[in-house]
């Protein structure tokens, strides 16, 4: 089954983007902010389904250098898990991000510290996350493979739109065992997401990737026809 991610309808209150995205799957991804943020438990159980939960990209940086800020970051986070363990939810937490390039050294020490208290938290409650690998901006955290040794015990979200603009996507597939992907479309170093089969990725590699692995897939179009066709796209790799 292809889970399908509530950004396609970004713009659309949850509970009607729930219903709608029924007509496509059982499996769904909200990307808990804005008006998709998560009300109540209550509102997710009247759904038949089965769901991931991504928290917001920007708002939150468990590798600020700043200790307040990461100690708050790893606060929300844990509140999150607190929710996701209600449904029986994995979590996708972005690992930060850093604004000067002469603090990298800093914040990396802190996506550690982080790392140890997410994990705490994470077994607290008895959830599983993983960790998202970054597009192009160069204070984000884990772009390349080679910085997957700041996440060695978390296992990897792999953003396959991510790794092509960083050049990386085929030494991600091929390194990194990843059991969740995020799919969708984009050209060279566009991190614009596009409807799967009009950008420039390709899909057979990422197919092999899959099989391989196991892996979820999870469609993270713009809009919900570009999910839906995305869909019908992916099932000619033989995926879904």
């Amino acid at each position: 089954m292809l889970w399908i991610s509530t950004t396609c309808m970004r713009e659309t209150p949850l509970d009607i983007a729930l219903e709608s995205l029924g007509s496509l799957t059982r499996g769904i991804e909200i990307v808990d902010g804005g008006v998709h943020r998560i009300p109540a438990v209550s509102l997710l159980e009247s759904f038949p389904y089965k769901y991931m939960i991504r928290l917001p990209q920007r708002d939150i940086n468990p590798a600020s250098i700043h200790e307040p800020i990461r100690q708050a970051a790893v606060a929300v986070i844990t509140e999150r898990f607190e929710f996701a363990s209600e449904i029986g939810a994995e979590v996708v937490v972005d690992p930060g991000f850093v604004t000067s390039p002469a603090d990298k050294a800093h914040a990396k020490r802190q996506l550690a510290r982080s790392c140890v208290d997410i994990i705490r938290a994470a077994d607290e409650f008895g959830i599983r996350f993983l960790f998202r690998n970054m597009g192009r901006r160069e204070g984000n955290m884990v772009r390349y493979p080679e910085d997957l040794n700041l996440i060695t015990q978390v296992p990897l979200a792999l953003d396959i739109g991510h790794a092509h603009v960083n050049g990386c996507l085929p030494r991600f597939l091929h390194e990194a065992a990843s059991r969740c992907l995020y799919l969708y479309d984009c050209r060279e170093f566009s991190e614009e997401h596009l409807e799967i089969g009009r950008g420039s990725i390709h899909f057979e590699q990422v197919a092999t990737s899959m099989f391989a692995n196991g892996a979820r897939g999870v469609i993270d179009a713009p809009t919900f026809r570009a999910a839906h066709n995305s869909l019908i796209a992916l099932r000619r790799f033989g995926i879904g």
